[in-house]
């Protein structure tokens, strides 16, 4: 386990032993997600965008891409009138 301390800025330093572990370098990006009262950090590698599908948690069910695009036509047809 390791600890790290919250700046003033409200940053941490990710510690080295983590950052080897996950095979986190300098510059990269990483995911930080809030699951109750938890963070979870995931490191983005390089890569295709459909390498994060199935990253992160699901909070509703997937609707189906007619179902999106219905919604979406929705919504633009409301900012119209």
């Amino acid at each position: 386990m390791s600890v790290s301390r919250v700046t003033r800025k409200g940053q941490i330093t990710i510690p080295k032993d983590v950052r080897d572990a996950l095979g986190i370098n300098r510059s990269d990006y990483v995911v930080v997600v809030v699951d109750g009262d938890k963070a979870i950090l995931s490191p983005i590698h390089e890569g295709k965008l459909s390498d994060l599908k199935g990253r992160l948690p699901a909070t509703k069910p997937y609707p189906g891409v007619d179902e999106i695009r219905r919604e979406v036509g929705r919504r633009i047809g409301r900012q119209k009138k």
